[in-house]
């Protein structure tokens, strides 16, 4: 009877998620989300309650959070029982986390900040800042990130006229191309 009931909740969970869409299965699950954010992930680990989410953040697919430390199991008090560890991860406003990023306990990731793919985020990120690697370290301000995408990217003002999505990347490589030379 166990099985079929988390066989239940599962679905339930998973057309809930495509119905109401992934910001509102996250706040239900407990995450706090603020306003006009893009969630490309499902699973919020044990703890969704201890995420809290700014304004215009964007969680791309594979990014875990993780809001405590089940290493602690392996340290026993007087009675044989284990220690716990958990904090919250707090993540500001107007960021981007990319592919595959781990953001471990306790973390605070400041506003206006972006996470490269693949990082492991393991210590505080100060607002205005780009973040790479493992673990993931400060390697350059905001401002210099988008004045290097303003002269190296084309904007959506300049699709603005391409309809389809393979003719808008094309023209968007195009473009690229033309300020590159």
């Amino acid at each position: 009877m166990k099985f079929i009931k988390a066989i239940l909740c599962q679905v339930f969970d998973l057309v809930y998620f495509f119905i109401k869409g992934s910001v509102a299965y996250a706040r239900k699950k407990g995450v706090v989300v603020g306003e006009r954010c893009r969630i490309y992930i499902r699973s919020w680990g044990s703890e969704p309650f201890l995420v809290n989410i700014g304004d215009d953040v964007t969680v791309t697919s594979g990014v875990k959070f993780i809001t405590h430390d089940g290493s602690t199991c392996l340290v026993k008090d007087e009675h044989g029982k284990r220690y716990q560890k958990f904090a919250p991860i707090t993540v500001g406003s107007r960021v981007f986390i990319g592919v595959n990023t781990i953001i471990m306990p306790g973390v605070t990731i400041g506003s206006d900040v972006v996470i490269g793919a693949g990082s492991v985020v393991t210590k505080d990120i100060s607002d205005n800042s780009v973040a790479i690697g493992v673990p993931a370290k400060v390697v350059s301000s905001f401002e210099d990130y988008q004045a290097k995408i303003k002269a190296t990217c084309a904007s959506d003002t300049d699709l603005a006229d391409v309809h389809g999505y393979a003719e808008r990347v094309q023209c968007a490589i195009e473009l690229q191309n033309q300020k590159h030379s």
